[in-house]
């Protein structure tokens, strides 16, 4: 059997064809910039699914399809409740069905970090556990829990929001209306914010040239703190910290088999998750160090995919 994978991001969308064992068959991606309206964005997600269909032998059977999309997304309804970003079209649409009907297989849809982590507990890393979360730092955080090979969805759909749990009660305002979220301070858009707060304060940063590239991000950061810039090696500290906090917390609240960590962030630095792993172990008394598994997701390119291919798997099955 073979499922149909897409994943939806803010810039492109990645589709794929997978195989019962978690091999990817064929894959594909294009764009979204140029897409404005959301009759436009099915059809050239139509088209890319059909360009694949013309790769694969003729006697494969489709069984169905996952979709993974930034956001709220109601996976009973298969509708998108809210999704911030560069996709606001999709929302209030029920891309489940409509993707069903015009691809005449069964589609699912949840949220892109939700399938993720669904896909690492059947293909992946997470493959085998009873209790696997995720977590990706992008240009905000995103989380996932699965339990027993469930997705902990929540009785609204939000649970996984890690990135809006407060660790700074007297931190700023924050989307969520949970003001000193984790993602003031540990994503790519928090970052920007602060470099561009202490710029416009007038410190003394190498980042400030850095800060004019459209590319800007964790990358910079990183590099200027190897080179001794102060601002840069605070705020590296000040992430890490950060990230260390919200995994020890989801420890003690799940006591998971393993936490996964993915995203743009992991291509930063080589060495953050083994510095991260130092930090928790540090805040976790009762627990032997081994005993807390943090790992880096599965290829950052197929992760997406194969968490959509996982979620028609789980449903289908």
């Amino acid at each position: 059997m073979v499922y149909g994978g897409i994943d939806i991001g803010g810039t492109s969308v990645k589709v794929g064809f997978v195989d019962n064992n978690g091999k990817i068959l064929c894959r594909d991606l294009f764009p979204v910039e140029a897409i404005k309206d959301y009759n436009n964005f099915l059809k050239s997600l139509y088209s890319s699914v059909k360009s694949l269909l013309n790769q694969l032998d003729n006697d494969i059977i489709i069984k169905g399809y996952g979709v993974g999309c930034p956001g709220k997304i109601n996976s009973q309804k298969g509708k998108v409740i809210w999704c911030k970003g560069k996709l606001e079209y999709i929302e209030n649409k029920l891309l489940g069905p409509d993707l069903s009907n015009m691809l005449n297989k069964p589609v699912y849809c949840d949220n892109d970090v939700n399938s993720i982590v669904l896909g690492e507990t059947l293909f992946g890393k997470g493959k085998g556990l009873d209790v696997v979360i995720g977590l990706t730092f992008g240009t905000g955080i995103g989380g996932g829990i699965v339990i027993n090979g469930d997705i902990i969805r929540g009785e609204h759909f939000t649970a996984g929001h890690f990135g809006y749990m407060s660790q700074d009660s007297r931190g700023r305002s924050h989307e969520s209306g949970n003001s000193g979220a984790v993602e003031i301070h540990a994503s790519h858009s928090g970052i920007i914010y602060k470099v561009k707060e202490a710029i416009q304060l007038g410190v003394k940063t190498s980042l400030k040239e850095k800060f004019k590239k459209s590319d800007f991000g964790f990358k910079y950061i990183y590099e200027e703190s190897a080179r001794g810039d102060l601002l840069s090696k605070r705020l590296v500290s000040e992430l890490e910290k950060e990230m260390s906090i919200l995994i020890t917390n989801l420890v003690f609240a799940f006591d998971p088999s393993i936490v996964l960590v993915g995203g743009g962030l992991l291509k930063a630095e080589k060495n953050i998750l083994s510095r991260i792993r130092k930090r928790i172990r540090k805040r976790i008394g009762f627990l032997d160090g081994k005993e807390v598994v943090v790992e880096p997701m599965s290829s950052y390119d197929e992760v997406g995919i194969l968490g959509g291919a996982a979620l028609a798997k789980r449903e289908l099955n």
